[in-house]
């Protein structure tokens, strides 16, 4: 089954899906702003934890209400990038939050196999668009659908590791909470910079700059993995307990 783009508008909507594209545009006003935020300041304190947590909260319905609307036009690839945005913040989320209760256990075993499922599904999406003519579709080239697939493989690797170690602690805490944090924000500015031009104030818009600001969070991570992986260097750091897993 392939994709077909029936966009939908605001302005050519009405009732529940009218009030879901103003809830997805509203917030992906909010997102990248506080996603930026949580990356500049301290992280442990206060102003990390309150723009971190608008992060994951705008993350996750931006993500939802993209995979609702995009099932509405049958862009199915939308769908799954959606969820795929959603479980990357959540699960970075119960990384320093994790849950408690006896219902822990299905949970986290619940979001490993999302997270291998999008992957399973992303991956063969990807070796299929290769032999598209234009190596396209919905506008996605095949080696983002790719490499999208492989984070999303990974993701899920790292969560049964999780599972099967129970608890994690210092660095890999850290490392596992930067990546997917990292990661949604660099699907949200992706999303926003380059696709939402008219948007940005007129200095924004000069090539390359939405570019630039679209992949910032990709060399934002791979700092904070030379920091935190190799260097190991927390201080300044404000660390909450071990993560574990009933």
């Amino acid at each position: 089954m392939t994709d077909s783009a029936a966009q939908v508008t605001i302005a050519k909507s009405s009732g529940a899906l009218c009030l879901a594209l103003i809830m997805h545009f509203s917030t992906g006003l909010l997102v990248p702003g506080s996603g930026f935020l949580a990356i500049a300041v301290a992280k442990g304190g206060r102003a990390h934890r309150r723009a971190g947590m608008l992060f994951v909260i705008g993350m996750i319905t931006l993500g939802i209400s993209a995979a609702g609307i995009a099932l509405y036009e049958r862009r199915y690839g939308s769908v799954i990038g959606g969820t795929f945005a959603a479980y990357l913040v959540f699960t970075a989320c119960t990384t320093v939050r994790p849950f408690a209760g006896r219902h822990a256990h299905a949970v986290n075993v619940t979001l490993r196999l999302t997270g291998l499922g999008l992957a399973l599904r992303m991956l063969p999406r990807g070796v299929t668009v290769l032999n598209n003519p234009t190596r396209t579709i919905d506008g996605v080239p095949a080696a983002m659908s790719l490499f999208v697939g492989t984070v999303a493989l990974l993701a899920a690797v790292g969560d049964g590791r999780l599972l099967g170690a129970g608890s994690i602690t210092g660095a890999r805490r850290l490392a596992r909470h930067l990546r997917r944090m990292c990661f949604g924000l660099f699907i949200a500015s992706g999303s926003f910079f380059p696709g939402q031009m008219t948007f940005l104030p007129e200095p924004l818009r000069v090539l390359p700059m939405p570019g630039a600001l679209a992949i910032s969070p990709l060399i934002v991570l791979l700092y904070w993995m030379w920091r935190v992986r190799l260097r190991k260097r927390l201080q300044g750091m404000i660390l909450r307990a071990a993560v574990e897993t009933p």
